[in-house]
């Protein structure tokens, strides 16, 4: 049984009903996580209403005449019309990686469409069973027209050329060190506050970000754990010091860089047993490089323990979206997110629910059941979710009459990862301003303004890149 809750004013925001236009991707899958047991794996593109405009069944492999599901958790989209897929799977396979294909008519047809394996497969590298994560990059951008991805281990980064080749690497010097276990579960390339092309890497097993250089490779800094080369300063104003051997989050999923020195991340708050240190939670956090201080500024509790997986991203309104799931599951709780098995959810940034899936459990033992094997669910889970959109999104354009400007901000369709070039297009009465700009990245808001001397009655704004565009026409009010 699904359940869905929305409220569309809270998923429109401050853009209107374009926000809540776009689509919501899933993987959700069946079974016992930690011995690898999945009898079914779902991925999914939706509308916010719950439509399913195309879904597909995940590849299946025998091992001693039982049929077991691969699960995808690594979920990216690589252009406006692409989804990659990363699966991980203790099975070795001849293909880790995917690409699916939802350009054309796929999103308004009954047509399948297409999934292709990538050429992303190396006993020597290690990446042949599963990954966490996989992002596109191209020649313009690092150098390499691939893909970034984590080897089976979980210890070790990957840059693919798109015929498989392996282009760049990165081991760390601690791998074979006794202490805390590694497991890389996000990479990321993006430039920097400063605009250094660096790599962010999202360390679960010893509680931190870590920062490299691209070019060297060499570890520049260290957020959170142990290790921490940052105080860290939680929303109830707790300081975390460097060396205090505790951190304001732990054993986090998904954290990455999404603009201006702030980053975001789920953090479990699970160190290894339970009772957790605290409920999972959404988090935003800017981070300081220069005096190396780190600030909590945003949380969202989940109510739940998420012992694993979980995502929190941010969404151009402003609202956060990302998946959780409880490992004791209250069915007749008053507080529905205890109640289903796995959840995917936007919220705003006060706190409200804008948009909930919530996946009930085929398996309910009884009212409360616990549905865990170590720190892995048993049933029902999400690792993360995606969102986008067909056509760009335009928020609060006006024309201001007494100082003839014309102002507006604008978004891309998708959360790319680097700056992406654009032509905004304003007519004004009998006169046309044509101008390049830059959409920014991490769905940061991009804002344009355009001067006339005669502005009219009313202007038309358009704005496109090379695959996508959107329009808006301004009244004189």
């Amino acid at each position: 049984l699904i359940q869905l809750f929305w409220n569309k004013n809270l998923t429109n925001g401050d853009i209107g009903d374009s926000a809540s236009d776009g689509y919501v991707v899933l993987s959700m899958a069946h079974g016992n996580y930690m011995i690898g047991n999945i009898d079914a794996c779902y991925t999914v593109v939706m509308a916010l209403d719950g439509t399913i405009v195309q879904a597909q069944v995940a590849p299946t492999q025998e091992v001693d005449g039982v049929t077991y599901f691969t699960r995808f958790e690594g979920l990216k989209m690589k252009d406006s019309t692409t989804v990659l897929l990363a699966q991980n799977t203790d099975i070795v396979g001849d293909n880790n990686f995917y690409s699916w294909d939802l350009s054309g008519d796929a999103l308004e047809s009954s047509s399948t469409a297409n999934v292709e394996p990538l050429p992303i497969w190396s006993v020597a590298d290690n990446v042949t069973g599963g990954s966490h994560d996989i992002q596109y990059v191209s020649t313009e951008e690092v150098g390499v027209d691939g893909y970034l991805v984590i080897n089976n281990n979980l210890d070790k980064l990957l840059m693919y050329n798109l015929n498989g080749t392996l282009k760049w690497e990165y081991t760390p010097s601690y791998i074979n060190d006794p202490g805390p276990g590694i497991h890389f579960n996000h990479a990321q390339i993006a430039y920097d506050k400063d605009g250094e092309l660096s790599v962010f890497v999202s360390v679960r097993d010893m509680s931190c970000i870590a920062k490299l250089n691209f070019t060297s490779g060499a570890v520049l800094w260290t957020l959170g754990g142990i290790f921490s080369d940052f105080n860290v300063t939680d929303l109830d104003g707790h300081r975390y010091v460097v060396g205090d051997g505790h951190g304001a989050f732990t054993h986090q999923h998904n954290a990455e860089y999404i603009g201006d020195g702030k980053f975001a991340l789920f953090d479990n708050g699970y160190n290894g047993s339970l009772p957790a240190v605290r409920d999972s939670r959404m988090v935003i956090m800017d981070v300081d490089e220069v005096n190396r201080e780190a600030t909590i500024t945003w949380e969202w509790q989940t109510g739940v323990h998420a012992l694993i997986f979980g995502d929190a991203d941010p969404l151009p309104t402003g609202n956060m979206v990302g998946t959780f799931w409880p490992a004791t599951v209250h069915t007749t709780s008053s507080d529905i997110r205890e109640s289903f098995e796995a959840s995917a959810v936007e919220v705003t940034r006060n706190g409200s629910i804008a948009w909930m899936l919530g996946v009930k459990g085929t398996h309910e033992i009884g009212s409360d059941y616990a549905r865990y094997d170590g720190e892995a669910p048993i049933g029902w889970a999400f690792y993360s979710v995606e969102r986008f959109y067909t056509s760009l999104l335009i928020k609060g354009a006006t024309m201001d009459t007494s100082s003839g400007m014309v102002s507006f901000s604008v978004y891309n369709t998708y959360r790319q990862q680097f700056d992406l070039s654009a032509t905004a297009v304003i007519t004004c009465g009998e006169h046309t301003r044509t101008q390049p700009i830059t959409i920014a990245p991490h769905w940061q808001e991009t804002t344009v303004s355009q001067a006339f001397e005669d502005m009219g009655s009313s202007c038309e704004v358009s704005v496109s890149t090379q695959t996508n565009s959107a329009s808006t026409r301004i009244t004189r009010s």
